[in-house]
């Protein structure tokens, strides 16, 4: 689901395309990606807004599996100070989960697994709070 190199705490993004970057850097530089996909994260914001900024705080940005996803992949980018992605309910963003997937079950099953992560209370406090980069790894690599 998450290799250790993909995630990053306390990301010094000033700009949503900067926090997307990040994301889809960190999901190529774990092989997850090509820089196409990357750049096809970036342009889909562009071209439709923030519509993956999804809850408060919590942006999940990707690309259509066709544009360079190589593997399923989430990258965790946890950001020093909180974005403005444009979003009218949930900015400014503070965790930005970026997506990998090689198809549409693979992209639901992500989610599925986002989901299931961040609606745990300890789970989530230690995405929001742990300087701790392995015990990010650990939450995604332990079942609650």
């Amino acid at each position: 689901m998450i290799a250790r190199q993909a995630i990053q705490l306390d990301h010094p993004a000033n700009t949503p395309e900067q926090a997307i970057l990040a994301a889809g850097n960190a999901l190529l530089a774990s092989d997850a990606c090509t820089e196409r996909y990357v750049q096809a994260m970036v342009d889909n914001f562009h071209q439709f807004g923030p519509y993956f900024v999804i809850a408060p705080g919590l942006a999940m940005p990707h690309a259509r599996p066709e544009q360079g996803a190589l593997t399923p992949q989430i990258s965790f980018i946890r950001l020093r100070q909180p974005v403005a992605f444009g979003h009218s309910d949930n900015d400014p963003v503070s965790l930005v989960l970026g997506l990998s997937a090689t198809g549409q079950d693979q992209h639901i099953q992500l989610i599925q697994q986002l989901v299931t992560l961040l609606s745990n209370e300890h789970t989530y406090h230690t995405f929001l709070h742990s300087t701790d980069a392995e015990a990010i790894f650990s939450c995604f690599t332990h079942k609650n």
